[in-house]
């Protein structure tokens, strides 16, 4: 083509692949491709990184363009050769009546001659000068090319994202089958068969979810293929001169317009999994009643210690960290601003800012305490009032069988019997602090707020009998 039309060859190394005009201020890129530097930039407007270059697609991490100012100087040269009058060639000819094709019929689809349009083939029908044929068809090619790019990225995009998701979903089952593991080998010997079925079954559904993602994956590629060839095809025919340009323009546009692919449905990567025991009777009561607790409190239980750095002076702590009592004498601690100075507290080390936790707390036949979770934050010297306004959401005994949750006002909570142990359940995300008899799991209150900042374990007692953390749950 450039031997048969220099001039237009010429013509087409000077205009800009995304505006399809002659270069304004021409810039090149990393890739070595030029544009107009207003163009290239509007094409990377809100990218901070990661930026494509629209004729190669090749990436740069920064936005690097060099100015080239001899393309702008033979750009110039090619504006004003242009306006220069220069004899038609024969492929600008009209084959019936050797005239200059200066015109385009909207209905044929074709260049002709101005005594062919008053000819009875085209005098009823739409005809427009070449000129004006050639731009507002290259116009369109360009609204339909920045289309293809767009849906070119987007699949690019969602191709990039259904990989992440399969890392991802790699490394949460990894997580996962090393939680079974651990959870499943505290457990008596007859459960390891259950465990197998259960890692089985969760090996099962990585299985699908992957190759789910892997069809959507192998989809997108053929789907990405076919637009960078038809995204190639119509960038070559939106470079060529007038003649052929517009031979098959319409079909062309015609591709365009139906070159769309449904997008693949996402997958969702959530893991559900479901286990059924099946052992021999006498052992179904125990297995459904471990079950139940385990759902319910077990997999979230937590190792609760105490922190001695916050101890009141008047408390006494066991060299486990597990129990705290009322002393004998009055500890000689150093005053420190983490320290309760005026009040029989103690929290626990552990701080939390997400998830669920549970642990239990054996308070035996102590009279005088108080349990719960507190902010990090609490006020530590001076007057305390045990408030959810203040940071605290505790529940106390207070003489046998007055039990209270220490809302504002307080709320009579009645007891059946004599509560021997406490289990408490901090949700974090829902806002709830539940507190249980932890014996026989029945519930007893909840606190419904909204947390922020740390939350840590709160425990009050005052009299000589150990409130103790349990390490693992009794059952009868």
């Amino acid at each position: 083509m450039a031997a048969a039309n220099p001039a237009q060859s010429l013509r087409d190394e000077a205009s800009c692949s995304i505006c399809l005009d002659y270069f304004t201020d021409p810039v090149m890129t990393d890739c070595g491709h030029n544009f107009c530097r207003f163009c290239i930039t509007q094409s990377w407007e809100g990218r901070d990184t990661d930026f494509p270059c629209p004729q190669c697609r090749k990436r740069s991490r920064q936005r690097n363009l060099r100015p080239n100012r001899q393309l702008a100087n033979m750009t110039e040269m090619v504006k004003r050769l242009s306006q220069t009058p220069v004899r038609p060639e024969e492929g600008d000819l009209c084959e019936k009546h050797e005239e200059k094709l200066k015109l385009f019929c909207e209905e044929d689809q074709k260049m002709i001659c101005i005594i062919c349009r008053e000819s009875q083939d085209h005098r009823s029908h739409t005809v427009i000068p070449i000129e004006e044929a050639v731009q507002e068809y290259k116009k369109k090619l360009k609204m339909h090319l920045e289309c293809l790019r767009k849906d070119l990225e987007n699949h690019l995009k969602f191709k990039s994202t259904e990989g992440k998701k399969a890392e991802e979903l790699k490394s949460e089952t990894q997580i996962k089958r090393q939680k079974v593991e651990s959870e499943f080998e505290e457990l008596q010997q007859f459960l390891n068969k259950e465990k197998q079925i259960l890692l089985s079954r969760l090996q099962e559904e990585e299985k699908k979810i992957l190759q789910r993602i892997r069809e959507n994956v192998t989809q997108l590629e053929q789907q990405s293929f076919t637009l960078k060839q038809l995204i190639s095809e119509i960038e070559e025919k939106s470079q060529q001169p007038a003649t052929e340009l517009l031979k098959d323009v319409k079909e062309a546009l015609s591709r365009c317009q139906k070159m769309k692919f449904p997008v693949p449905e996402a997958v969702s990567t959530d893991l559900k999994m479901g286990f059924q025991l099946r052992y021999p009777q006498q052992l179904k009561k125990w297995i459904t009643k471990f079950g139940d607790w385990w759902m319910e409190f077990g997999r979230y239980t937590v190792n609760v210690t105490l922190d001695p750095e916050t101890a009141g002076p008047d408390l006494a702590l066991s060299e486990d960290g597990k129990s705290v009592r009322r002393g004998n004498t009055r500890q000689k601690v150093p005053d420190t601003p983490q320290r309760f100075d005026a009040y029989p507290f103690v929290l626990g080390r552990e701080g939390f800012t997400s998830g669920r936790r549970y642990w239990e707390v054996e308070v035996g036949d102590d009279p005088f305490w108080t349990l719960g979770v507190c902010k990090d934050s609490v006020r530590r010297k001076g007057v305390i009032t045990l408030s959810p306004g203040e940071g605290f959401w505790t529940v106390r005994l207070w003489k046998e069988q007055r039990c209270s949750a220490l809302t504002s006002p307080e709320t009579q909570l009645p007891l059946s019997e004599f509560l021997r142990a406490v289990g408490i359940l901090l949700d974090y995300e829902a806002g709830k602090v539940s507190f249980y008899d932890a014996d026989n799991k029945s519930h007893l209150f909840t606190f419904t707020d909204t947390f922020t900042g740390k939350l840590r374990p709160f425990f009050r007692t005052i009299s000589e009998i150990p409130l103790r953390i349990r390490q693992v749950p009794a059952w009868n």
